[in-house]
């Protein structure tokens, strides 16, 4: 069924771009509207039709919704309601006016040029809090949610023009009382940065969001993906090795960074760093041991010289 540019389920919302598609939806950048001329810039998630009729996806995007909604902390994407209109289910989420970390690294790749170290490791630092504060998360009883992301990767990154970065897409989040995907033999996520326990179908757990990101960080500061291979089998086998190109760090950086980051990247969980916190608290003493170090200011500064079109006025859709 075709999304009309503006619908009510409950609330009012109007349509004003699409911002991105992936394997489950698509995302809009949507108004919504209110009493006496009230507006609010939204996002919304909305299911491709294609899925509207399998409950093992519909239930993935619930959980998304009520997984989230718990998570209120300033590097997550704030999760705002859940809905269902005639077109199928949607998540209402914090709209984050900015770029994907992904597209980042591309752009200033295409260049040849890799983000300078000490803003790779800030963002990272930024997302191991996000990834931190929902790892600690408990329920109304006080017990642990046991939150774990799964699929920590730069296009779940994105970064505002405020220069503050966020974790999205809990969409295959696994939590303690999650519906779907129960059971760990469901191999979700992406190979390229996933911890070997995870590709060998092991289950995931915090320290696994750590890996995952620890290989975000390798590709910040490498401009390369941190595994590659010609298949998804070929894929599989490495990330199930543990398998990380290292070679493609450059050879001058900091040995303190690298040893931070190279403790991240340990195929047994035992020999990571235990929480993200203490990996987020490793991170940010090595850019601010000096005294100074770069802020949410300076990743502005940053966006602003590398990806000025985040800040130029948003096409929009035509009214239908």
């Amino acid at each position: 069924m075709e999304i009309p540019r503006e619908f009510e389920s409950g609330v009012r919302y109007r349509i004003v771009r699409e911002i991105a598609e992936g394997g489950m939806g698509k995302v809009y950048e949507a108004v919504q509207l209110g009493s006496s001329g009230f507006e609010k810039t939204v996002a919304l998630k909305i299911m491709l039709s294609s899925l509207n009729y399998d409950e093992r996806f519909i239930d993935m995007l619930i959980d998304e919704g009520r997984l989230v909604s718990c998570l209120v902390h300033e590097n997550i994407v704030q999760i705002l309601n859940l809905g269902k209109a005639p077109f199928g289910h949607y998540l209402v989420m914090e709209y984050v006016n900015g770029l994907a970390l992904a597209d980042l690294i591309e752009q200033l790749a295409a260049r040849g040029r890799v983000l300078p170290p000490e803003l790779a490791t800030f963002i990272a630092a930024r997302i191991a809090r996000g990834l931190a504060y929902a790892h600690s998360r408990t329920d109304a009883e006080l017990r642990p949610l046991n939150i774990v992301h799964r699929d920590v990767c730069p296009g779940n990154i994105l970064l505002t023009t405020e220069g503050l970065p966020k974790l999205t897409d809990f969409g295959v989040a696994k939590a303690k009382n999650n519906i779907m995907p129960a059971n760990d033999q469901c191999l979700l996520g992406k190979l390229t940065y996933m911890p070997p326990e995870q590709a060998l179908r092991k289950g995931a757990e915090p320290r696994s969001d750590i890996y995952a990101l620890g290989m975000v960080l390798l590709e910040m500061l490498s401009g390369r993906h941190p595994r590659e291979a010609a298949t998804d089998t070929d894929m599989q086998k490495l990330a199930g090795g543990g398998c990380v190109n290292l070679g493609a760090l450059p050879e001058d950086l900091d040995a303190d960074l690298r040893d931070i980051l190279y403790r991240a990247l340990q195929p047994d969980p035992a020999h990571r760093w235990q929480t993200a916190a203490e990996f987020s608290t490793a991170l940010e003493y090595h850019i601010y041991k000096g005294g100074y170090g770069p802020t949410v200011a300076t990743l502005e500064a940053f966006l602003r010289r590398e990806a000025p079109q985040i800040f130029l006025p948003r096409k929009r859709l035509s009214p239908s």
